[in-house]
């Protein structure tokens, strides 16, 4: 009997030892190499606007990887993503999964507890050696380690809204955050267009451009207040992507990008603000103010830079207030004492496997992609440092240089001469365009019939309107 007993010791220390290796082995995909991480070079602003690889092995997990995710889709992207290997592409790719391999902890808990609920109820019903021989109990009367699945049936719809609503909230955060960089990009576009096609010094005054008056304008002076405008319209998207991410990735980057595209002046007060978007939105609207349109055109354009307050409000209020935490910490203590507890409801349904030993995998595999729906909707909550907001900003200020370039396509109207055509004052009292009522006069004199028409038309002349009339071509001759 004792040595019965001590052949059925070290079998079953073996039976554990490959227990507790093969929870190992299911995390393994998940543990950091031993190694240093290779470090990534972050893109600098001038490159975020260009798609990005995301299949690449080599990105770094965890919270350094978000900066990772501010993926810009082209047309390869696309194509790529939507092609017929998707499927098997991504689960090659598991193990090299940021998600996947941020949850270490969380699926190796789960994965031990499956082993223990093995080695426990290994002590207290028996198990199987390599041989496959059948031992009986090591510690008679020690409880099985056991749970009814009815537990986990009846709990796990309530846990799947949990989670649904979850990653539903976190998506409309997400959504609502693209959104409103989405509609910085038309406001900005519309802004400099309007400036664009607004600049007139003729309409200044009476917001029209007076019949017959002619107007020389400068290209130089158009084209430099044009490219404020457009400065400093790329100057909010700029500033305000700098709000939104953390000081220690971006502010060098700002204050280099900012001194290179502004003049010195503005670039420095815009640096030295507390709230950049509000001195960059101030700075549009002296740039605004300094273009000649009439004034009813310039509050057009200010309604759309009223939308960047909004925009700016918005991104603030999405950043500053999470998901309530109430929520969050009962669906992530909800989801983890289902998770921990499972392996014991799996036992007994891995009893034609050798020890049970289906159960640890299994518990495995779900905990990963269980946990990886409530680690989904984590990383939603916080759009911004997933979002490619340089490259938004980037993109901003290439479309507004474009914009104000721009000059008109449409023939200009001919000039008159002021020896053939009557003048914008001749014209508003009724007098024909072209003047010529002395020769008018000769030709009719000699036929008698057109005498009375003859003294009407030297009556006519004679007022003091035609005078009037008179007076510029007098000075024309000159």
């Amino acid at each position: 009997g004792i040595l019965a007993e001590d052949q059925t010791m070290p079998s079953f220390a073996k039976t554990a030892v490959a227990a507790l290796l093969l929870s190992c082995s299911c995390v393994s995909g998940f543990v950091a190499p031993s190694g240093q991480v290779p470090s990534v070079v972050a893109p600098s602003s001038a490159e975020s606007n260009t798609a990005l690889n995301i299949f690449s092995e080599d990105i770094p997990y965890g919270e350094e990887s978000r900066k990772y995710r501010r993926t810009v889709y082209d047309f390869d992207a696309w194509k790529k993503h939507r092609s017929q290997d998707r499927f098997w592409r991504n689960m090659s790719t598991i193990a090299s999964s940021g998600i996947y391999r941020g949850l270490l902890n969380e699926v190796g808990a789960v994965s031990a507890v499956a082993a223990l609920a093995i080695v426990w109820n290994g002590l207290a019903n028996g198990f199987t050696d390599f041989d496959g021989v059948t031992h009986e109990a090591i510690i008679n009367g020690l409880p099985k380690l056991t749970l009814p699945m009815s537990v986990f049936t009846v709990t796990s719809p309530s846990l799947g809204l949990l989670l649904v609503f979850r990653t539903n909230a976190s998506y409309e955060r997400w959504d609502g955050a693209r959104k409103m960089w989405g509609l910085m990009i038309n406001r900005s576009r519309d802004v400099v267009r309007m400036g664009a096609q607004w600049y007139d010094p003729t309409t200044e005054e009476k917001g029209y451009v007076e019949e017959g008056k002619v107007f020389e304008i400068d290209m130089e002076e158009r084209a430099e207040k044009l490219n404020r405008l457009s400065k400093s319209v790329w100057s909010f998207s700029r500033a305000l992507a700098r709000h939104l991410t953390p000081p220690d990735e971006d502010e060098e980057q700002f204050q280099k990008d900012v001194r290179e595209r502004l003049d010195p002046e503005q670039a420095e007060a815009l640096i030295a603000s507390d709230h950049r978007p509000n001195r960059a939105m101030y700075d549009i609207g002296n740039a605004i103010n300094d273009l000649p349109m009439h004034y009813t055109r310039r509050m057009q354009m200010d309604k759309d830079v009223a939308h960047f307050e909004d925009i700016s409000g918005g991104c603030e209020r999405i950043f500053g207030t999470p998901i309530p935490l109430v929520y969050s910490r009962h669906t992530v203590r909800a989801l983890t004492t289902f998770l921990l507890f499972l392996p014991f409801g799996m036992w007994g349904q891995f009893g034609d496997s050798w020890n049970h030993i289906g159960l640890i995998p299994s518990a495995s595999l779900i905990a990963m992609f269980m946990f990886g729906i409530e680690e989904l909707a984590n990383g939603l909550e916080e759009p911004f440092s997933i979002l490619p907001l340089i490259g938004i900003s980037n993109k901003i200020g290439a479309n507004c240089d474009e914009l104000a370039s721009f000059k008109s396509s449409l023939p200009e109207p001919p000039v008159a001469l002021e020896t053939t055509m009557a003048t914008t004052s001749s014209m508003s009292e009724g007098v024909p365009k072209m003047a010529a009522p002395e020769p008018v006069v000769v030709e009719v004199e000699p036929e008698v019939e057109a005498e009375p028409e003859v003294e009407a038309v030297v009556t006519e002349v004679a007022e003091p309107k035609s005078r009037k009339f008179r007076i510029p071509f007098t000075k024309s001759r000159n």
